[in-house]
């Protein structure tokens, strides 16, 4: 194992830790949040507020220019090559574009809410709530900005507690204390604005005194706007391909049917979210990563580390995926009642979408160190356009609902993650497809079953669930270890997260290589 993959092996584990934790932790808030809505809130009521999230979150993202993505290329392969100068003017050049983006969007929704309700939702009651949502929009940006240039940095803890887990957090007091008190629908709205202004202020705050970085003065920067919105821009495309696919069905579901289609929809893609969950944070980690090898050119560091990472993403996605997919019944009664049994059926196809999509791994950040930003955005342009055209053929045409909906994001979601790796095989050779990668994703995916086989000849209780989740997990690391499928990178890898989790690895490291060869 060569020093640039020990050393950014290192940093994964150190980051993706972290990440993961975040978002864990921000997941499970989320989830006590929508608990309290579904519980609370009347169908229709929990229909438009869907939507309406749905909506602003596409806008937003629009809005960010990608420069979530570009800003951070950027700064790392500057920082890479030493040009200090240079990092500095993309900061001011990204707030620069960011600031503008965001206050001309939320100036357009504040004026067009009346139009976007009236005429192309259908839903004049969404005029209001489209007004106070527009200033989500600003906030949004900056806090993403900020976010991007400390990442490029290698600074990922401020977008893990301020966004990820701080905006949640206050959304859900503020949740609290509406339900508490009674408040109006319409409050929940302008919690969920508040709640993300607070974030950017607390991102804001802590970028000035850990880096310096001055967000409301925007002079300087020009040298490198144009650059930086000729790469950024077409990532858009990348972007709003990953809301298109959490969002897209839930438009059309708000246009062509019931407001409580969306609202027994949107459990389903609450759960199926948190399969996701490893490559995002894998994603959040990679990118700054990959910046460094690419400028570096060490070409093979940067494909060994994509293969490793990709498989310890896919394997903490497994277990998540034998749950939801095979006792998905179990799971929405449990945690949301019986009147949401019509989310099972999305709930699993969903799933398998999702779940290629890791499998395949974060080919789409590589694309983007390579600088193939217009061929990613050409191949997220073709899944955006498939995605459209299925949710409305299904979702109008055949009435399939909520089901057609979910069809629609699980093929062209697929479609999307098999384009981004066939173009980056061709233009580099790079794929995560190894011995040691399939063969206990095979052999989980029969002990899954077999245990699914077992379970549904017993009385089908929720707390047996824990059961058969330990017993999967303990079947999956068996067959990595009768197949031999554990590397020395592998090794390594185990190592540090033991590490980080305060574990002394020795005893796991002297057992592993006993067992597996080269060890």
């Amino acid at each position: 194992m060569s020093e640039a993959v020990h050393s950014s092996l290192k940093t994964a584990a150190k980051g993706t830790a972290l990440v993961f934790a975040g978002m864990i932790a921000s997941q499970a808030l989320w989830f006590v949040t929508r608990l309290l809505l579904v519980r609370n809130l009347s169908k229709e009521e929990l229909g438009i507020y869907t939507l309406l999230v749905a909506i602003i979150g596409i806008v937003s993202l629009l809005a960010s220019l990608g420069l979530w993505e570009g800003s951070t290329r950027y700064i790392s392969i500057f920082l890479g090559q030493g040009k200090k100068d240079d990092v500095e003017t993309i900061q001011r050049a990204s707030l620069k574009i960011g600031a503008i983006a965001g206050s001309v969007t939320c100036v357009c929704i504040f004026l067009l809410s009346g139009v976007l309700s009236k005429y192309v939702f259908y839903k004049p009651e969404l005029s209001l709530p489209f007004m106070v949502m527009s200033f989500f929009i600003p906030a949004y940006v900056m806090a993403l900005v900020l976010a991007s240039i400390l990442r490029g940095y290698g600074i990922i803890s401020p977008k893990v507690y301020f966004m990820d887990i701080g905006q949640t957090f206050f959304f859900l007091v503020l949740i609290c204390l509406i339900f508490l008190f009674g408040l109006s629908f319409i409050s929940i709205i302008y919690a969920y604005v508040i709640s993300m202004i607070a974030a950017c202020a607390l991102i804001a705050y802590f970028g000035y005194r850990r880096a310096g970085i001055r967000p409301f003065v925007l002079r300087g920067g020009e040298a490198y706007v144009r650059e930086l919105l000729k790469f950024s821009v077409p990532l858009l495309s990348a972007d709003i391909m990953f809301v298109i696919f959490r969002s897209a069905d839930t438009l059309m579901l708000g246009r062509y049917g019931t407001a409580e289609e969306v609202g027994v929809y949107g459990v389903s893609v609450s759960l199926a979210a948190f399969l996701i969950l490893p490559l995002v944070a894998l994603d959040a980690v990679y990118l700054p990563i990959a910046g460094e090898l690419f400028a570096k050119k060490q070409s093979s560091d940067l494909a060994r580390t994509y293969q490793v990472l990709t498989k310890w993403g896919f394997s903490l996605t497994l277990p998540i995926f034998f749950i939801l997919f095979f006792f998905p019944e179990m799971t929405i009664t449990f945690l949301f009642g019986e009147r949401f049994g019509d989310s099972v059926l999305p709930l699993r196809i969903l799933s398998l979408g999702y779940l290629f999509n890791v499998f395949l791994g974060a080919s789409g950040t590589l694309l983007l160190v390579l600088g193939l930003s217009k061929v990613l955005m050409k191949v997220s342009a073709a899944g955006a356009v498939l995605n459209i055209l299925l949710n409305y053929f299904l979702i109008k045409h055949l009435g399939l609902g909520i089901k057609g909906a979910a069809v629609s994001s699980m093929v062209s979601f697929s479609a999307i993650s098999a384009g981004y790796s066939f173009v980056l095989y061709r233009h580099s050779g790079i794929h995560p497809i190894a011995a040691s990668y399939l063969k206990p994703v095979i052999g989980s995916a029969v002990i899954g079953a077999l245990i699914y086989a077992a379970a549904k000849s017993l009385p089908l209780d929720f707390w047996m669930l824990p059961f058969y989740f330990f017993l999967y997990i303990c079947g999956y690391i068996a067959t990595l270890f009768i197949t031999r499928s554990i590397d020395k990178e592998d090794v390594f890898l185990i190592e540090q997260v033991l590490k980080r989790a305060g574990i002394n690895p020795e005893v796991a490291r002297k057992v592993i290589g006993r067992i597996y060869k080269g060890k």
